[in-house]
Formats: C-alpha cells, structure tokens, sequence
C-alpha cells in the first residue's frame, strides 16, 4: 500500500510537468504561427500519420504527441489516486476536474484545427489549460501530505475559525478569479497579434494613455489588468503577513505570488523590447502558470483552517478548556 501512494505522488508530480509542457508546447505553436502546420487535419497530419518537413508541421504535430502522452499520464494517475480519496478528499474534485479539463482543451484544439476560431475561443483554450495544469499541480501537492486516515475528519470537525484567515481566504479566491481574468487578456493579444502594438514599456509608444481603440486597446487593457493584479496581491500579501505567525505557510505563498507577478511585469517587458523573441514569451507563459497555480493553493490552505498538527493540539487542549483548565 505503501509503494503504491509513492507510485502514485511520483506520478502525480509527472503529469503536473507534462501538464506544464503541453501548456508551453501550445504558446510556442501560437508564437511561432504554427496552428495550421498540419492543414485543417486531425488527428493526422495532411492525411499522414507522420509530420511534413517543415518547421510549422513538426512544431503542431509534437505538440499533440506530448498532448496525447499526457492523456495516458492522467489517466493512470486519475486511477491509481481515485482509491485514495477517503484519505485526501480533495481528489474527488482534482481528479475529475483534471481529466475533465484536459478532455476539453483536446476538443478545442481539434475544433480549432477543423474549423478556424475567433481570439476569443483561443484565448478561453488557453485558460482553459491552466485550470488543467492546477488542478494536476494541486493534486500532486496534495497527494504529497502525509496524513493518517482520519485526518481530515478531525480538522473538518474542530475547525476554529480565524478573523485574519477568512479574509486572506477570501482575497486569494477574488485573486484566482483575477489571474483569470489576466490570463485570458493575455492569450487574446496573443491571438489577435497585438503583442507589438505598444513598442514601449510601461508607456504605450510614448504616450501614458493611449487611444484604446484597435490592438493598442488590447495590449493596452492587459497591461491594465496586470497592473490591478499587482496591486491587489499586494493587498493578500499584507493579509498573509497579519496571520504569519498562525500560518505561515500563507505568508509564504503570498510572498511568492508577489515575487511572481513582479517577475511577471519584468518578463512582459522583455517580450515588448526583445520583439517577441521566443524565449521571453515562453517564460511570460511559464511565470503566468505558476502564478495561477500558487494562488489556486493559497485558496486550497487557507479553506483548510489548521494544519494536522494544530488539529491534534486542539484536540488534546480541548477537555481542558470545556473544564476551564
């Protein structure tokens, strides 16, 4: 039993980083215009079961290969972790969630590929993908506790609610929902080629408001919305500084969020002065991933309200302070 829960933790830390793979591989398809590198064929490749020689047809075909090798790794890994749900309840959504997701962002793409799609449709894949990639994130994250059986029936059963935790609860959620909201903008300039529609940063070709009709409204509102975001992190890592010494482990995720969106802003200006050179739109994608999946974990702590730990203590200084002690 034993080396079938490492079997399946190891797993689980497999397909988060081939479910990080896939997500980058699709950004590279996008940056390097290579979505029609197999015509409008699916799951062949212009009728052939090999790509044509061309940079394009490789790029889009290597693409659903790893895709399709991730789908075997979720799989396995959706079987073997279902049976301990009982132990980490919190498979009984990752799992589904998961396997639901990547199943759709699969259909999207062929759809894509069959028929053309507006930026907006795009853009939703690549969210879309996020939410595939945290969920096998917080999977393995979760898979990797060590918890007895009856664990989680304990802290579900003297949860002590904290004043400072509720609201950094409540904040991180309003902050996932905002990386939504980042992530989308994002992959939509990316899809409507308004990547270079401000050759300048933190100005918009020299003006600090520019017009926000045409591309320059699209790049314009994204930087925007990562601005909102950066300020309102800001915010939660204040809310994780309040509780640091009752649960540190907010603190520390907040502090990484605001180390990341920081990262984030400094990456968007290398893709703006590099002329998106594909490294540099690469890492913006990398960086907005682990962002989405940190404050997706924040969400997931700070619904826990003590650790196991804590649980044991409260429940050994309970009688005592039923009796006053």
């Amino acid at each position: 039993m034993k080396n079938r829960a490492q079997t399946t933790r190891r797993l689980a830390i497999a397909t988060a980083v081939g479910m990080l793979i896939v997500l980058l591989m699709g950004a590279r398809v996008t940056a390097t215009g290579s979505a029609d590198g197999c015509g409008n064929d699916w799951p062949l490749c212009h009728g052939s079961f090999l790509p044509a020689n061309t940079f394009e047809s490789v790029t889009e075909y290597s693409h659903r290969i790893v895709t399709g090798v991730e789908g075997l790794l979720v799989a396995a890994t959706s079987i073997l972790a279902w049976p301990m749900r009982k132990r980490y309840p919190e498979v009984k959504l990752f799992v589904p969630l998961m396997a639901g997701t990547l199943i759709l962002q699969s259909l999207m793409g062929a759809a894509a590929v069959k028929w053309p799609q507006s930026a907006e449709v795009l853009a939703t894949h690549f969210g879309i993908s996020l939410v595939c990639l945290a969920s096998a994130a917080l999977l393995a994250r979760v898979l990797a506790e060590n918890r007895s059986e009856s664990s989680e029936e304990t802290a579900q059963t003297f949860q002590v609610e904290n004043p400072g935790v509720i609201l950094f609860r409540r904040l991180a959620i309003v902050a996932v929902l905002a990386s939504i909201v980042v992530a989308y903008s994002g992959a939509y300039v990316r899809h409507t080629g308004a990547e270079l529609a401000c050759t300048s940063w933190p100005t918009c070709n020299g003006q600090l408001i520019p017009e926000f009709g045409g591309l320059h409204g699209i790049h314009t509102m994204h930087r925007l919305a990562a601005l909102a975001i950066s300020l309102f992190l800001a915010v939660l890592l204040f809310a994780g500084y309040r509780v640091r010494e009752q649960r540190p482990d907010l603190f520390t995720l907040s502090a990484i969020a605001m180390m990341l969106v920081l990262t984030q802003s400094i990456s968007g200006l290398i893709v703006v002065e590099s002329g998106l050179q594909l490294l540099a739109t690469l890492a913006h994608a990398a960086i907005m991933s682990l962002l989405f999946i940190t404050l997706c974990d924040s969400v997931r702590l700070g619904w826990r309200r003590r650790s196991d730990s804590q649980m044991e203590r409260v429940g050994s200084e309970l009688p005592g302070m039923v009796l006053g002690d």
